[in-house]
């Protein structure tokens, strides 16, 4: 069985230094859910929360896979430690 993708894209903050924004954009609901979080294991945490809050949103069957999505190599070892946190999430560099 093919698990379906969502992606939550992450980026610099354009004002904050040191801060990511995630971004998850719903197609069915044409919203953008976004979480500000610090590059730290703090940081870390609060994403894991965003996607454990956007994991809500989906069966429980184990068919949907979240994926970190960075154009920034910077937010690595963040999005390595949110990842950590949960079996359901992984990590991509644009």
């Amino acid at each position: 069985m093919e698990r379906k993708r969502v992606e939550i894209e992450i980026s610099r903050h354009r004002e904050k230094p040191g801060t990511y924004v995630a971004r998850y954009r719903s197609p069915v609901l044409g919203a953008v859910y976004s979480v500000e979080f610090p590059d730290s294991v703090t940081g870390a945490v609060a994403l894991h929360h965003f996607a454990e809050m956007l994991k809500t949103r989906y069966p429980a069957d184990g068919a949907t896979r979240f994926v970190f999505v960075s154009t920034d190599a910077k937010a690595t070892d963040t999005l390595r430690d949110a990842a950590a946190m949960g079996t359901w999430a992984s990590q991509e560099h644009k």
